[in-house]
């Protein structure tokens, strides 16, 4: 019989009580005899706000004691029972989650690890390694949605109902959850062990982000289970790592190419996509052109077609890309002199009057993170098992949004704005906004520029827009409600989505623009939106018919996500085996659509 003995009574750092929490549970599941961590020695200068809480954990800790007798161990082959899904109906407001660049401050007992220390490292390592600018969406969203999903799985046991999407571990007692200890332990886990996967070149990074919180990297409990059976786990280390195992197990062939074949790179192109134009030959005005722009570390090169295999890869939501299809842009076909011009003229003129608050907000919808910092009052969230779930359906909804719209992007392949003008205009002049504030001047057409680098794919349909509704719809499903609402926190009005842009924060033109502090307040899904999608046109990147038709069909990705995401919050969910590729898009062999 396992005996865990359990001698707290003087700690100075919550990194002691999560190293002595956790090699308890360790040497639970790993069937091993005998009493945790020896006695700590005195320590004077004891932290008297955490006593009462320590004590609580101690009381909770003996009380587990007692249940491992009767549940340490054994598999399960049966999955758990399910149950009604709990969706937060009203919204307990706290202060603001913090977001320091170091580890200060975070409470590994009352704070959202996932948020106050997880994220932060996220966040440096895609700025510094992927996406300076933060919006190269298929790698970024890839990345996210993995991570999330593995935390996910890796917080299931410690809720009422919930299933893991590639994992099965039965639910732990409700006196686990009660603060956010043992949970945030799963997630640091997981976290770590996905990190090291994606990332292994900053793997010392994450073995300190271990260490610094007092868990042991070296823990490896829960690997070598198998994903297809149910598990009974005590240790909340080996919850996360079997999750994150289970994850990355099951996402390695689903068709993204994220580590690469023989014969491509990681994230490498599998479909054999081939653009018509080059930077320095039009050879047909109707379809996308790579430009010559810089790349992540701001060097310049021609454009490649960014991850078009996204087309190809398997759904969370089990949502088939190929029943979903956009109307043709028919203001796209050059053949359309007319509509051609028209669109293009539409863009020239709100490119030319951009104010710098337009400016700085087609920016801030350019980033693909903002979500995470400019976050809704309604997320701030600070159990850990909730924040979590909520971030994965989120995630997953702009993830499977993203097959649908490559898919009907490679169809098209259609032109953008900037081509567009340059065919059109040649060296007739045009007007453009130049520099901070409202000056305008005219250039030839054919040195004509979007305000944002254009992206790395065809035009139609508008991948950010389709992103923003994906995201806004899943919210109003969890809120059951479109409107964002606006709190009383003492003589504070707290609105649901509210976003300061500082003075000088632009990276287009840094230092100067905007030239005072921009407030953005949203008061419903839908104005957010809109305000996303109209903010690719003013920019210069999308015709509107690209963005009007994301709006309209977007919204579908959302709720599948959502739908399925209730599923597995029921724990009605079956567990799923490895994710396969899907065939390629049978569309692409039919002629293509200005013929």
């Amino acid at each position: 019989m396992k005996n865990i003995t359990y001698a707290l009574p003087l700690l100075a750092t919550l990194a002691v009580v999560a190293v002595s929490t956790n090699h308890a549970y360790a040497q639970a599941d790993a069937g091993n005899s005998g009493s945790a961590d020896p006695m700590l020695g005195t320590i004077l200068d004891m932290v008297d706000e955490l006593a009462s809480e320590i004590n609580a954990l101690n009381e909770r800790l003996a009380e587990l004691q007692a249940r491992m007798n009767q549940t340490e161990g054994a598999g399960s082959e049966s999955l758990p029972a399910t149950g009604q899904v709990r969706v937060r109906a009203e919204v307990v407001f706290d202060p603001p989650l913090r977001m320091e660049g170091t580890d200060t401050g975070v409470n590994m007992i009352r704070d959202n690890a996932m948020h106050g220390v997880v994220f932060p490292r996220m966040a440096e390592w895609i700025h510094q390694d992927i996406s300076p600018a933060s919006n190269d969406a298929p790698i970024i969203f890839r990345y996210f949605t993995l991570i999330y999903n593995s935390a996910f799985d890796a917080v299931a046991p410690y809720h009422p109902t919930a299933v893991g999407v590639y994992s099965r571990v039965d639910q732990r007692p409700a006196s686990e959850s009660e603060t956010n200890l043992l949970p945030n332990i799963a997630v640091m886990y997981s976290s770590y062990r996905s990190l090291v996967e994606l990332a292994p070149h900053r793997a010392d990074e994450w073995r300190q982000m271990m260490i610094t919180h007092g868990l042991d990297p070296e823990i490896e409990d829960g690997l070598e289970l198998d994903c297809g059976q149910a598990h009974v786990l005590v240790s909340p280390a080996a919850i996360g790592n079997h999750a994150a195992k289970c994850v990355l197990d099951a996402r390695i062939d689903d068709g993204f190419n994220h580590f690469g074949t023989n014969t491509t790179q990681p994230f490498g192109d599998t479909t054999g996509y081939q653009p018509v134009n080059t930077p320095d030959s039009l050879n047909d005005p109707s379809r996308w052109s790579p430009l010559t722009a810089t790349n992540r570390q701001g060097v310049f090169g021609v454009q490649e077609f960014a991850t078009p295999q996204w087309a190809n890869t398997e759904t969370y939501s089990g949502l088939d890309p190929r029943s979903i299809r956009m109307p043709e842009p028919i203001s796209s076909n050059h053949g359309n002199v007319a509509a051609y011009k028209e669109q293009a003229d539409e863009v020239i003129e709100v490119r030319a009057a951009l104010t710098d608050e337009q400016k700085i907000i087609t920016e801030f919808f350019d980033n693909k993170l903002r979500e995470l910092v400019h976050r809704p009052a309604l997320k701030n969230i600070h159990d850990v098992v909730e924040y979590v779930q909520l971030e994965f359906a989120l995630n997953m909804a702009k993830f499977d949004a993203g097959t649908f719209v490559w898919q009907e992007k490679a169809r098209y392949d259609a032109v953008r704005p900037t081509t567009a003008i340059h065919h059109i205009y040649g060296d007739e002049p045009v007007p453009i906004s130049k520099g901070p504030g409202l000056e305008t001047v005219e250039v030839p057409g054919n040195q004509w520029q979007s305000y944002l680098q254009t992206a790395d794919h065809p035009e139609y349909p508008s991948a950010t827009t389709c992103f923003c509704a994906a995201y806004a719809q899943v919210w109003r499903q969890y809120t059951g409600t479109d409107d964002l609402v606006t709190y009383a926190n003492g003589d504070e009005i707290i609105y649901g989505y509210e976003s300061i842009l500082p003075a000088g924060s632009s990276l287009v033109e840094p230092g100067v623009v905007p030239s005072e502090d921009v407030r953005l307040v949203f008061n419903s899904w839908t104005e957010y939106e809109e305000m996303c999608a109209e903010s690719r046109v003013i920019a210069g990147t999308h015709f509107w018919p690209a963005v009007e038709e994301s709006l309209n069909v977007c919204q579908t990705a959302g709720s599948a996500a959502f739908d399925y995401w209730e599923t597995l919050m029921d724990g009605t969910a079956p567990v799923r085996g490895a994710a396969e590729s899907l065939e390629p898009d049978p569309m692409l062999d039919e002629p293509f659509w200005t013929s």
